[in-house]
């Protein structure tokens, strides 16, 4: 049942990015054009997927305290572990911090949640959505922080407390995700139906996110893939962060959840969730910020792929 489901959620996942990749040989659909549907994805509906789930879940059955520490536990180390790679493999600065948001952000997205609820039941959509929440606002604010603290230092020297956490409040505060979570917890807590045009319309923009951020993978894939063979990039830091998102993260992931008795169903939510592939949406963020985004494809397709083989035995763990 478990591989049953894994399979039909990665199924389209490659297809989708594999469309990108066939569409790329047009000039019609070109970098220019995968730049076009990135901002599209990370500006609108992105933010329109995350604010629907978030508005929509019910937080009256209450969030154990575990949970929420295991979840930021595991994203915080996943980070530390990336920049370690990073910095091993002679990655520094902006870069170093792209691999620590690769090595950690998982699709807890697009495919956690419906993967979660398939495995685990509709009892487990609560955890679902709360976590993949969770997981995304951290994994957007350590990175932005970051990268302005290494722009700052770059551009400015040495920055005033006043105008560094204008940017920061700018760039964390401002963000579209960001915003889209802050804006959905209000919803939900307020408990503030949506009408059912809001929803709907809502609803449509948020899922144009996974195939648009797919295909624009998959157009910007193929300019890659002649870079990681001319040896342009840093094959082992791609290598390094892939064994810390499929092996290290779900590993700490079972160890944490049963050191720290974490209930049912928040446990196994937990580490599904810690052991799926990188999302397109990894890819998406680090493309706006022009850093370690080439690579960062890479890591998106062999995370996916090999997730057919490392899924089906953490599964087994968590269940």
């Amino acid at each position: 049942m478990a591989f049953t489901t894994l399979l039909a959620q990665i199924g389209p996942v490659f297809a989708l990015v594999l469309l990108g990749v066939l569409l790329s040989r047009s000039e019609r659909f070109g970098e220019q054009a995968a730049a076009v549907l990135n901002d599209v994805v990370y500006y609108l509906a992105l933010p329109a997927l995350i604010f629907h789930s978030v508005a929509t879940s019910d937080l009256s059955a209450g969030v154990p305290t575990s949970a929420l520490a295991v979840a930021v536990g595991l994203l915080v180390v996943a980070y530390l572990l990336g920049v370690g790679v990073a910095l091993l493999g002679r990655v520094a600065g902006r870069e170093a911090n792209a691999v620590g948001l690769v090595a950690g952000w998982g699709n807890v997205g697009y495919m956690g949640i419906p993967l979660t609820t398939a495995v685990l039941g509709p009892a487990s959509a609560l955890a679902a959505s709360l976590v993949s929440t969770l997981h995304t606002a951290l994994a957007v604010s350590v990175f932005l922080v970051v990268a302005t603290l290494v722009d700052h230092d770059r551009t400015d020297g040495h920055p005033t407390a006043g105008s560094l956490a204008l940017t920061l409040a700018r760039r964390v505060l401002g963000n579209p995700v960001v915003i889209a979570i802050v804006l959905g917890v209000l919803v939900a807590a307020l408990r503030v139906p949506l009408p059912g045009p809001v929803s709907t319309t809502v609803g449509l923009v948020g899922d144009m996110a996974a195939p648009g951020g797919l295909l624009a993978l998959g157009i910007l894939l193929r300019a890659a893939l002649p870079a990681l063979r001319a040896g342009r990039t840093r094959v082992t830091t791609i290598l390094g962060c892939t064994l810390v998102k499929l092996v290290a993260m779900p590993a700490l992931a079972v160890g944490a959840v049963r050191l720290f008795a974490v209930p049912a169903p928040w446990a196994a939510v937990l580490v599904v969730m810690a052991a799926l592939p990188d999302a397109a949406t990894v890819f998406v963020l680090t493309a706006q910020y022009r850093t370690w985004y080439r690579e960062s494809t890479a890591v998106v397709v062999l995370t996916t792929a090999d997730s057919a083989v490392t899924l089906p035995v953490v599964l087994t763990l968590a269940l």
